[in-house]
Protein backbone atom coordinates (compact mmCIF):
# COMPACT_ATOMS: atom_id res chain seq x y z
CA UNK A 1 0.00 0.00 0.00
CA UNK A 2 0.79 3.55 -0.82
CA UNK A 3 1.93 6.03 1.84
CA UNK A 4 1.00 9.23 1.54
CA UNK A 5 2.13 12.79 2.62
CA UNK A 6 1.87 16.10 2.38
CA UNK A 7 5.28 18.24 2.14
CA UNK A 8 5.12 21.77 3.72
CA UNK A 9 7.97 24.20 2.46
CA UNK A 10 9.14 27.44 3.61
CA UNK A 11 10.73 30.17 1.93
CA UNK A 12 13.78 30.79 3.83
CA UNK A 13 15.41 33.71 1.67
CA UNK A 14 14.57 36.72 -1.07
CA UNK A 15 15.08 33.99 -3.88
CA UNK A 16 13.70 30.59 -5.41
CA UNK A 17 16.05 28.62 -4.20
CA UNK A 18 16.04 29.50 -0.65
CA UNK A 19 12.90 26.81 0.03
CA UNK A 20 13.30 24.27 2.60
CA UNK A 21 11.28 21.16 4.18
CA UNK A 22 9.71 22.24 7.24
CA UNK A 23 7.04 19.48 7.54
CA UNK A 24 6.49 16.26 6.14
CA UNK A 25 2.76 15.79 7.15
CA UNK A 26 1.81 11.70 7.06
CA UNK A 27 -1.95 11.29 5.67
CA UNK A 28 -3.63 7.98 6.63
CA UNK A 29 -5.47 6.71 3.71
CA UNK A 30 -4.92 7.45 -0.05
CA UNK A 31 -4.62 10.52 -2.59
CA UNK A 32 -8.13 11.65 -2.11
CA UNK A 33 -7.25 11.70 1.86
CA UNK A 34 -3.80 13.75 1.02
CA UNK A 35 -5.30 15.78 -1.35
CA UNK A 36 -8.12 16.69 1.26
CA UNK A 37 -5.67 16.88 4.05
CA UNK A 38 -3.44 19.89 2.15
CA UNK A 39 -6.62 21.91 1.26
CA UNK A 40 -7.20 21.69 5.00
CA UNK A 41 -3.61 23.27 6.05
CA UNK A 42 -3.91 25.54 3.23
CA UNK A 43 -7.01 27.40 4.70
CA UNK A 44 -5.28 26.91 8.01
CA UNK A 45 -1.29 27.11 8.06
CA UNK A 46 0.02 29.71 10.27
CA UNK A 47 3.56 28.78 10.83
CA UNK A 48 5.86 31.71 10.47
CA UNK A 49 4.59 35.42 10.89
CA UNK A 50 5.66 34.56 14.88
CA UNK A 51 2.29 32.74 14.85
CA UNK A 52 0.61 36.49 14.95
CA UNK A 53 -3.45 36.25 15.40
CA UNK A 54 -3.96 38.48 12.69
CA UNK A 55 -2.70 38.16 9.36
CA UNK A 56 -3.47 38.44 5.77
CA UNK A 57 -3.59 35.25 3.82
CA UNK A 58 -3.86 34.21 -0.03
CA UNK A 59 -3.95 30.87 -1.15
CA UNK A 60 -3.01 29.73 -4.74
CA UNK A 61 -3.68 26.50 -6.27
CA UNK A 62 -0.51 26.32 -8.63
CA UNK A 63 -2.23 22.26 -9.73
CA UNK A 64 -4.15 19.70 -8.34
CA UNK A 65 -1.62 18.75 -5.70
CA UNK A 66 -0.06 22.12 -4.86
CA UNK A 67 -0.50 25.71 -3.39
CA UNK A 68 1.36 28.53 -2.76
CA UNK A 69 0.79 30.60 0.60
CA UNK A 70 1.39 33.87 0.87
CA UNK A 71 1.27 35.08 4.38
CA UNK A 72 1.27 38.75 5.13
CA UNK A 73 1.53 40.98 8.94
CA UNK A 74 1.90 44.53 9.55
CA UNK A 75 3.04 45.94 12.35
CA UNK A 76 3.89 49.37 12.77
CA UNK A 77 7.81 50.76 12.89
CA UNK A 78 7.80 53.55 15.87
CA UNK A 79 11.36 54.38 13.91
CA UNK A 80 10.12 55.54 10.80
CA UNK A 81 6.30 56.37 12.29
CA UNK A 82 4.74 54.13 9.09
CA UNK A 83 3.61 50.84 8.75
CA UNK A 84 5.55 47.95 7.64
CA UNK A 85 4.67 44.48 5.96
CA UNK A 86 6.38 41.60 6.32
CA UNK A 87 5.81 38.57 3.86
CA UNK A 88 6.10 35.26 4.08
CA UNK A 89 5.69 32.04 1.38
CA UNK A 90 4.76 28.72 2.28
CA UNK A 91 4.52 25.71 -0.34
CA UNK A 92 2.38 22.85 0.31
CA UNK A 93 2.68 19.55 -2.18
CA UNK A 94 0.68 16.17 -2.04
CA UNK A 95 3.70 13.28 -2.66
CA UNK A 96 3.31 9.82 -2.80
CA UNK A 97 6.66 8.08 -0.77
CA UNK A 98 7.78 6.12 -3.32
CA UNK A 99 10.91 4.40 -1.41
CA UNK A 100 12.93 5.06 1.36
CA UNK A 101 16.08 4.06 3.31
CA UNK A 102 17.22 4.63 6.36
CA UNK A 103 21.35 6.38 6.93
CA UNK A 104 23.90 3.93 8.11
CA UNK A 105 24.74 4.61 12.15
CA UNK A 106 27.58 7.02 12.44
CA UNK A 107 30.73 5.79 13.16
CA UNK A 108 33.34 7.13 15.86
CA UNK A 109 36.51 8.34 13.55
CA UNK A 110 39.35 6.60 14.61
CA UNK A 111 41.40 8.08 17.51
CA UNK A 112 44.23 10.71 16.64
CA UNK A 113 47.62 9.49 17.74
CA UNK A 114 50.10 12.08 19.46
CA UNK A 115 51.48 13.48 22.66
CA UNK A 116 49.73 16.69 23.56
CA UNK A 117 46.35 14.24 23.06
CA UNK A 118 47.72 11.46 25.32
CA UNK A 119 48.86 14.10 28.17
CA UNK A 120 45.62 15.78 27.85
CA UNK A 121 44.08 12.28 28.07
CA UNK A 122 42.23 11.77 24.74
CA UNK A 123 43.94 9.19 23.22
Amino acid sequence: MSEWYVLVEKNEGWSDSNWLLEDKVHVAGGREQALARAEELSLSYREGLYRAKEYGHLVFRISETSWLLELTRESWDSDRDKPYTRTEYARLTVAELVTSKEPPPAERPASKKGILRRTLGRD
